[in-house]
């Protein structure tokens, strides 16, 4: 009878081992799925507290732009036209013609004027040999290449010799109206300020060779 007893306890010794192993492997898991949780919360947390962090200082970033654009920087200054001179009630006069050499240039290649000072410019178009078709355009500073290209633009437009091949341009200051040859015209302004001023034919292909110089001093 004894071996009953034996098998019995053999029996029940393995069931508390089974029942102690599966406790142990549930703690386990539950050890390990808990800490997966914690993690995973953790990680939510950090994410969402990074996100609030982000949205609480996005309003500040943005704010920037608002504050700078409430209290405009002082603006540029502005850029300042050159003053327009008082008359000095002194009057010069100058003739120009087209060259006795060179018909295709002007006699007067430079001339020198005061600022203010009231200028009478005569363009007498006499040629003994070449008589030509000629205007005197006096041009704003630097505006000598400008005025050429346009003149030359002219010379296809069937209007072109209606305006005299005269550009339509701010840079253009003072002309004459085209003239035939023996023609002449009085050309009457107040000098401007104080800089060399282009004066030039722009009757198409003359201004190449037919410009010169008006020296405001």
């Amino acid at each position: 009878m004894s071996a009953p007893v034996k098998s019995e306890e053999s029996g029940s010794i393995w069931s508390i081992l089974n029942v102690l192993i599966a406790v142990t492997l549930g703690g386990l898991v539950l050890f390990w799925a808990g800490a997966f949780l914690t993690g995973v919360v953790s990680q939510t947390t950090g994410s969402t507290e990074a996100e609030a962090e982000t949205a609480a200082s996005a309003p500040a970033t943005s704010a920037a732009p608002a504050a700078s654009a409430a209290t405009p920087s002082a603006p540029a200054a502005a850029a300042t036209a050159p003053a327009v001179p008082a008359p000095t009630g002194e009057v010069i006069e100058i003739t120009i013609k087209p060259d006795l050499t060179n018909p295709l240039a002007y006699d007067t290649k430079e001339f020198t004027v005061k600022a203010g000072a009231k200028v009478k410019l005569t363009f007498n178009n006499v040629h003994p040999t070449v008589p030509q078709p000629h205007n005197i355009v006096i041009g704003a500073l630097g505006s000598k290449d400008k005025l050429m290209g346009l003149a030359m633009q002219m010379a296809t437009d069937p209007a072109g010799m209606a305006k005299g091949f005269i550009p339509e341009a701010p840079e253009v200051l003072f002309h004459t109206k085209l003239l035939q040859p023996n023609q002449s015209e009085v050309l009457e302004f107040t000098a401007p300020a104080a800089g060399d001023y282009p004066y030039l034919c722009t009757f198409p292909g003359h201004a190449v060779l037919m410009n010169g110089v008006m020296k405001v001093q």
